[in-house]
């Protein structure tokens, strides 16, 4: 007879502390990862929204969402597993999705789809093929009970799985929208490409009117939305390409394009479909597609997520009411990324707010683990780590909301000491 094993006597204080802390760290964060409880109050930031990690990294002490990732079975949610293919294209209709909380949790599983399972393509005359990997975007979402100052809410992003090319705005005197110019795309550092998203991803059997303002009920106006390509990495050679303006620049550079208005009417053959059909005839000099990896990643980058870059309080309109919808939505953790220390050219405030708080809010480590946690993470010097968290600190505990709001407010995402005041200012005035 085989001799029974004996009980390990290897005692929890055996344990390595870095394991220990990791394992407390996601127990304790967990309780960001689970699908959102529908509340009433939806519309107001909760503790955790700063900041959020969405896979898991074995070198950092962050949790998973492996084991969550059936947990949403709630609103607008997949009802099977399909192929990344098929899921993507499912995952931006939020037809159906209603509660800013929830919204913000498919924000999440979308980054997480197009950061892990596809790649930008792009191909020029059937010849050539450059492939990207995504590492940085933004949403933008106006819809009923999500109205997003922010979004630019042009008649193209009524189309969801299209290529919107950023255009001119035109100042509007509603605080609570962002008017687009219907005519001329945007130029010189201010270019952008969006992927539109919100509503069913139109087909060529069902093609959408893109000027139409209504659903097909007509009862309420159409979500309108897009997601801002920030930075990608081009794989054949690893080069980092971040900035939108620098993206779209990179994009033109392919196509052998000198402009948008070049690329869209002639490379593209007026064809923005981001999963352009087999059955697609138009001849088209490029091509610009999301594709599915070809090859599993065996090790996937945490995502973690933070307020929007650039966004400010200067719009004449804007209250120092905590339910202004400007007030609201810049707190808001919309953008996701992977591999921050890639990312320095742009955001590294932003960066530093999204992992900060997703750290602190654990409550596993002091104020010195957290910031050496966060220095290590994003590659920022610990110095600046420590700045960083002196200013957000000071607008949390003295800033005046007054000196943000307006002509005051000008240009305050443009310095990383204004811009960590103001978050601080608004994250004390959001929970008082």
């Amino acid at each position: 007879m085989a001799e029974r094993k004996k009980p390990s006597s290897k005692t929890h204080d055996q344990v390595p502390e870095h394991r220990t802390k990791r394992a407390r760290l996601t127990r304790s964060t967990s309780r960001f990862l689970t699908e959102p409880a529908d509340s009433s109050d939806s519309s107001r930031p909760k503790n955790g929204q700063q900041a959020q990690s969405l896979a898991q990294s074995e070198d950092s002490l962050v949790p998973s969402l492996n084991e969550v990732q059936n947990l949403n079975g709630g609103e607008g949610a997949p009802t099977s597993t399909p192929t990344p293919s098929s899921r993507l294209p499912e995952l931006l209709d939020l037809s159906g999705v209603t509660t800013h909380e929830i919204i913000a949790f498919r924000f999440g599983q979308i980054a997480r789809s197009l950061m892990h399972e596809h790649i930008l393509v792009v191909s020029q005359d059937k010849i050539s093929r450059t492939e990207y990997e995504l590492l940085e975007v933004e949403f933008y979402l106006r819809k009923e009970g999500h109205e997003d100052p922010f979004t630019h809410a042009a008649p193209e992003q009524t189309e969801s799985g299209k290529w919107y090319f950023h255009r001119a705005p035109q100042r509007s005197g509603d605080p609570t929208r962002s008017a687009t110019s219907l005519s001329g795309y945007r130029g010189g550092t201010r270019k952008g490409m969006d992927l539109t998203f919100g509503g069913p991803v139109s087909s060529s059997y069902f093609a959408r009117d893109a000027n139409a303002e209504t659903d097909r009920t007509g009862s309420s106006p159409r979500p309108r939305g897009g997601i801002l390509f920030r930075s990608m990495r081009r794989l054949s050679d690893g080069a980092v390409i971040s900035g939108p303006s620098l993206l779209v620049d990179e994009l033109l550079r392919v196509c052998g394009c000198t402009s948008i208005a070049e690329l869209v009417g002639e490379a593209l053959a007026k064809d923005r479909s981001a999963f352009p059909s087999a059955a697609t005839k138009a001849p088209k000099k490029c091509s610009i597609s999301l594709k599915p990896r070809t090859s599993a990643l065996t090790k996937k980058p945490t995502v973690y997520s933070s307020p929007r870059i650039g966004l400010d309080l200067s719009h004449p309109g804007t209250t120092t009411s905590p339910s202004d919808p400007r007030i609201v939505f810049i707190q808001k953790p919309y953008r996701f990324f992977m591999s921050p220390v890639l990312l320095t050219a742009n955001g590294r405030p932003q960066t530093f707010l999204g992992i900060y708080n997703l750290i602190s809010e654990a409550e596993i480590l002091n104020e010195s683990g957290v910031l050496d946690e966060v220095s290590r993470l994003t590659g920022i010097k610990r110095v600046s780590v420590e700045k960083y968290a002196a200013d957000f600190q000071q607008g949390k505990e003295c800033g005046k909301i007054e000196t943000f709001i307006g002509s005051a407010g000008k240009g305050a995402s443009s310095s990383p000491s204004t811009y960590l005041k103001m978050m601080g200012t608004l994250a004390q005035l959001s929970t008082s």
